[in-house]
């Protein structure tokens, strides 16, 4: 069941996954998390079956644009077809919003294994209908490349995660 969260389920999930499943320099503070919420920027949603958390993810949406902030799938429960279905859960929860989402630039990096994760997770999103797009970000020294839903140009997808981090960052 795809759950809308509250701050307390927000602050479980952060506390819980979000520490373990990103890398420090990705996560934002708890406390932006919550502000972004309060503000409607932002809206939080965890998949879960018998209590147990399969998945979550967060969507900021501003002017018809709708980038992910954190989407992962529980260790324990990927191969299952969990982030399938998280995504299209996803691109039900944005609704007519084209979503943006940020993958880390495989030429961003020297590591051989790092390289391998970084094609995997663009292919799993590329067979979910997401486009890679021309467009690439660096936010707080990471490296990214963003892909859309439904496609986009380079000028829109541009125009489109400008606005949504404007928003974001206050």
């Amino acid at each position: 069941m795809l759950t809308l969260l509250n701050e307390k389920q927000i602050e479980y999930i952060y506390n819980t996954y979000m520490v373990v499943d990103f890398p420090p320099d990705e996560l934002k503070p708890l406390a932006h998390l919550l502000r972004m919420v309060e503000e409607g920027l932002c809206t939080y949603y965890a998949l879960s079956r018998g209590g147990e958390v399969l998945s979550y993810f967060g969507l900021c949406i501003k002017y018809g644009f709708a980038l992910v902030d954190y989407l992962a799938v529980n260790p324990e429960k990927r191969g299952q077809g969990i982030g399938s279905e998280t995504l299209e859960l996803l691109k039900e929860a944005a609704g007519e919003n084209t979503i943006l989402i940020e993958c880390e630039d495989i030429a961003a990096t020297e590591d051989e294994a790092e390289k391998t994760i970084r094609t995997r997770r663009i292919n799993f999103y590329k067979r979910s209908d997401f486009t890679l797009t021309g467009v690439k970000a660096n936010l707080f020294g990471v490296d990214y490349v963003l892909l859309t839903y439904p496609e986009k140009s380079e000028a829109e997808t541009k125009f489109g995660y400008e606005t949504v981090y404007r928003a974001m960052l206050g």
